[in-house]
């Protein structure tokens, strides 16, 4: 199973209603066959712009950060659900940064623009 990071918005509510959309949302996880590795808690602050989702403006926010593994198959679902979620304002589910590719840079290539700029015609004979 792929590793999973969901980035998730909050509408800002008190701490038992946050705990309780918290708990939903990752009881709905492993309903779908994820296993939670982490819950990171970003804290509340003001969103970069008026959010709307299901009717309502949001100008505040509690960010989290959820790392799973789950089945590619159920990626999908799990945003369906997510999105219907009236405690959610923005869910962002991406394939976990350590876990892709990186590939060596293999640095400046040097250029020789020495030969370029001067560099004579051969004359024909």
């Amino acid at each position: 199973m792929p590793r999973y990071e969901l980035a998730l918005i909050l509408k800002a509510m008190r701490r038992p209603e946050t705990a309780a959309a918290l708990k939903r949302t990752l009881e709905a996880l492993m309903d779908r066959g994820a296993v939670v590795r982490n819950l990171e808690n970003l804290g509340e602050r003001a969103l970069p712009y008026k959010m709307s989702a299901h009717s309502q403006q949001h100008v505040r926010g509690g960010y989290f950060l959820v790392d799973f593994y789950a089945p590619t198959t159920t990626v999908e679902s799990i945003m369906e659900h997510l999105s219907r979620d009236t405690d959610v304002v923005r869910p962002n589910v991406v394939r976990h940064p350590l876990t892709q590719e990186v590939k060596a840079c293999d640095g400046i290539v040097p250029v020789p623009l020495e030969e370029k700029l001067y560099s004579t015609k051969k004359k024909k004979k």
